[in-house]
């Protein structure tokens, strides 16, 4: 499985820095979606590995193929992002941009568990940063508060406040997260620094229509 490995860390490594060169707004248009078709592609290949590793209890290579798919998920994202706006849908443009910088934060993690070198994910996650800064008109989030029965591990699907596994951490070929369960929601609040970069404000009372404030746009609504 070792060779396995290293054959796909040689295609992984071609195919990143490929799909990398292509992440600006002006690349060509079908450059990108031929990049994201080549990465969809690969990823699947990734996970049939990944798989093999998990049915024959090898840890150490799920989690390895795991990182290779994590990285290279990012780059189909900012792909994606751009492709988006290329297209005047910049909701969907700000959901693959968040889509990317949570992948970035997980890969992160794993390339560090596995020992590999993040520092190149790190640079990846200050560039993905800034276009969101640059790119994109600054966002009003909200922030829900309640009162929750209990935080359920994406590992074992046990109560997370029990369990051994800890969260960021891969077991066996996937990112342990946990899963919140409400009982009740006690207040919602407007915040800048959301959990989730997703739960924007996206409209507001102008002139008795809607702005939306990612176009500027007046809408009927």
């Amino acid at each position: 499985m070792s060779e396995v490995l290293d054959q796909l860390r040689e295609e992984f490594e071609r195919l990143a820095e490929e799909a990398q060169t292509l992440t600006f707004l002006p690349r060509g248009t079908e450059l990108q979606e031929q990049a994201c078709a080549r990465i969809e592609g690969f990823l699947g290949v990734l996970a049939a590995t990944k798989v093999a590793c998990v049915q024959s209890l090898d840890e150490v290579g799920a989690n390895t193929v795991l990182d290779l798919e994590l990285s290279l998920e990012v780059v189909r994202a900012e792909l994606n992002m751009w492709l988006d706006l290329k297209r005047d849908a910049p909701e969907a443009a700000w959901d693959s941009l968040v889509s990317a910088q949570d992948l970035c934060e997980n890969a992160i993690q794993v390339r560090r568990q596995v020992g590999g070198d993040s520092s190149g994910l790190e640079n990846l996650s200050m560039k993905l940063l800034l276009i969101e800064q640059m790119v994109f008109p600054p966002q009003a989030f909200n922030s829900v508060g309640g009162i929750a029965d209990r935080r359920e591990c994406s590992v074992c699907g046990g109560d997370y406040e029990t369990c051994d596994h800890i969260k960021g951490r891969a077991y066996m070929g996937q990112v342990c997260h946990t899963r919140l369960f409400l009982r009740e929601v006690r207040e919602v609040s407007i915040v800048t620094d959301p959990a989730n970069k997703r739960c924007r404000i996206t409209h507001f009372s102008d002139q008795g229509k809607m702005r939306n404030k990612m176009t500027w746009r007046l809408e009927d609504r």
